[in-house]
């Protein structure tokens, strides 16, 4: 886990200047301590930031160059399976000069080739590989999207860098006005394609880049979610027993837990109370002596911190806390901006992660096991599962069907028949402009021109699903394993960016083992009853009668003592910022209303006339530009957060 950075000069023989090169390293510091390494030449520039968890000696140090000093490579992440693709390249006569899984990569790509090896690569990461003599450069990000990557490509040059900050000793920042429109219309931001900024793009996950001197780059895509899908492994799953199907899913889990602990570093793990974050750590404490935990603790009537701590006693580890108070989300916007990069109102959680992601540091632990992905893979949230309460809002026909369609997935336990959110009382997931194409029926204008605004990232993304599943064919294809396929996309890419960003500015890597491609595409396969499963003893208020996860709690309860197994999902506990007041003296003179040219007699109507969740937007955006875009004092923002806004205290009910 690092920082990475390059520039490929088009036009000028001169080597990018030092100072610049010294500057952006020092704003990727925090993403790698450790060591920083710069190269340049005639037409590149180089700069990596190492946070060193393999092979812990100097000789890890990047850009790594091979022998020849040929290629090199600027590289970001951790490839669990190096060792596996070390011992095929060393059949074929290649010798190492270190242990480390960066070196694996850079020979892997030589003799093998970058398309080969991409498929292969069992991990995360985003990565530059340069050859000298052809003057290409080769960009790639992981399946996930785990690991980011910035590119901005104009006539004069391409960068590349894993936050945009690393770019601000090159380029003139500008904001990307469609998605400061989309954004306060309601969209909770891009997370690939166009950036807040004006021509940086977010590179996709699953894309390589291929850049040659004088020529346009050109990008291509080497996996797509619905790839997952396999129509031959969902029809056998469909006639394994659930107990054949848990037992691998835990094989798999299992598994992917021990290549994760794997470091010459301290690696812990983050434990949120959830059933998700408690199985890794459980599978984790069984594999590695004394594990570091850590939990954030939102205080207050919501704190989850009984439910962290009762897992520590059951596996009697010592749990490490980071307390937040209400005041610390208002102390911490600006840090929080300042790494996150835009407007952060979607994930309020970004706050307590930071400050656990301090602790983490301070007890010299670098790298954290997490529960992400899980919910994704598996269907842990609500609005995916039926909700029987839903029958009192509706006519009699509707609770008719409804008790049929029950009735009948209770008759078919064991086969892919399931109940899906459409089939109960009318919900459906799908409210998007793919769901309408998918049903032949228009999109509303206003959904629409969101679209527009948001260069239709999630629409047509859900769209390329249901037609990639439906070509083939199969007699397993329906929508319920498109769920899964749909939330692994802008959902989770929302939730690894937090994930990213608020670990690296305490200079923390994270790790999911939820995310191992095997175990994501047995679980994609899987059938919907198993996920989520029809119990008449299930009495969660969220969704009577039916259980979310089935199969990871099945799997839990081997591990954990039943009240954490089948612990009900919740949200983070962050209610802060619905609690928040905002004078609307913070909004005179601001540079929100600058960048909008708002006068101060409509910005005094915007307020007058604006709900909670609007003015909190404008907050954010007004900070990212005071933060991101014209890098403007923490401490003049700090001040002035704290005089004009305030959390109101708690009360129940």
């Amino acid at each position: 886990m690092c920082g990475i950075f390059g520039i490929l000069q088009y036009k000028q023989d001169n080597p990018p200047e030092e100072s610049r090169l010294l500057e952006t390293a020092r704003l990727l510091q925090h993403r790698g301590p450790d060591n920083c390494g710069i190269y340049s030449d005639a037409h590149l520039g180089l700069v990596h930031a190492r946070l060193s968890l393999l092979d812990l000696s100097e000789r890890g140090n990047q850009p790594f160059w091979d022998k020849s000093d040929r290629y090199g490579l600027v590289y970001n992440g951790e490839i669990y399976n190096f060792k596996e693709l070390r011992a095929g390249l060393e059949r074929r006569g290649v010798a190492f000069r270190t242990n480390c899984d960066t070196e694996v990569l850079l020979e892997h790509i030589i003799h093998i080739g970058i398309e080969a090896t991409l498929p292969q690569l069992e991990g995360m990461f985003a990565f530059g590989f340069y050859d000298k003599k052809e003057q290409t450069l080769i960009l790639a990000r992981d399946r996930f999207g785990t690991k980011p990557l910035f590119i901005y490509d104009e006539e004069d040059a391409l960068i590349f860098s894993s936050e945009v900050k690393g770019m601000i000793p090159w380029i003139k920042t500008e904001p990307d006005w469609l998605s400061i429109s989309s954004y306060l219309c309601g969209f909770s931001g891009p997370s690939k394609g166009h950036s807040f900024f004006k021509k940086i793009k977010i590179l996709p996950p699953g894309t390589l880049v291929r850049i040659r001197r004088g020529q346009a780059a050109r990008h291509e895509r080497f996996f797509s979610m619905s790839d997952f899908f396999d129509p031959d492994a969902a029809d056998q799953l469909k006639h394994l027993k659930p107990l054949q199907i848990i037992d691998r899913t835990e094989e798999l889990l299992l598994e992917s837990v021990k290549k994760q602990l794997f470091a010459d570093a301290p690696v812990g793990a983050l434990c949120s109370g959830g059933v998700d974050s408690s199985l890794v750590m459980a599978m984790a404490a069984r594999h590695h002596n004394n594990l570091a935990i850590f939990h954030a603790n939102v205080a207050g009537p919501l704190s989850e911190y009984e439910a962290a701590s009762s897992l520590a006693r059951h596996l009697k580890l010592d749990l490490k806390e980071a307390v937040i108070n209400d005041q610390d989300f208002i102390d911490q916007i600006p840090e929080v901006i300042k790494h996150f990069g835009h407007p952060f109102d979607i994930i309020p959680s970004s706050v307590p992660f930071l400050a656990v992601s301090k602790v983490v540091r301070d007890n010299r632990v670098k790298a954290v096991l997490s529960g992400e992905g899980a919910d994704e893979s598996f269907l842990g949230y609500k609005f995916l599962v039926p909700n029987v309460l839903r029958w009192k809002r509706q006519p009699k026909t509707a609770l008719k069907q409804f008790l049929k369609n029950l009735a009948s997935f209770v008759r078919h336990q064991g086969s892919d028949n399931s109940i899906s959110p459409g089939f109960v009382m009318g919900f459906s997931p799908y409210t998007s402009i793919a769901y309408h194409h998918s049903v032949k029926r228009r999109p509303p204008t206003p959904e629409l021109v969101m679209g527009m605004l948001n260069r239709f990232e999630v629409a047509l993304e859900t769209e390329e699903i249901f037609t990639n599943v439906k070509t083939l064919k199969s007699s397993s294809c329906s929508a319920d394993y498109m769920r899964s396929i749909d939330l692994l996309n802008y959902n989770l890419r929302v939730l690894l960016h937090r994930n990213d960003t608020m670990g690296m500015a305490a200079s923390i890597e994270s790790r999911f083992p939820f995310l191992d491609s095997s175990l994501v595409k047995f679980a994609v396969n899987t059938p919907y009853n198993l996920k989520i499963r029809f119990s008449p003893t299930a009495f969660d208020k969220n969704h009577y009668f039916f259980k979310s996860k089935w199969i990871l709690r099945q799997i839990a309860d081997r591990y954990l003592p039943k009240n954490l197994s089948q612990r009900s999902k919740g949200a983070f506990p962050v209610d802060a910022f619905q609690r928040l007041k905002i004078s609307p003296d913070y909004f005179e003179n601001s540079l929100v209303s600058d960048m909008l040219e708002l006068s101060a007699r409509e910005m005094k109507y915007v307020m007058e006339n604006s709900d909670k969740s609007l003015k909190f937007k404008l907050l954010q955006l007004d900070c990212w530009a005071h933060i991101c875009l014209y890098n403007l004092s923490e401490e003049t923002l700090n001040s002035k957060l704290k005089r004009y806004l305030q959390v109101t205290p708690w009360q129940a009910g």
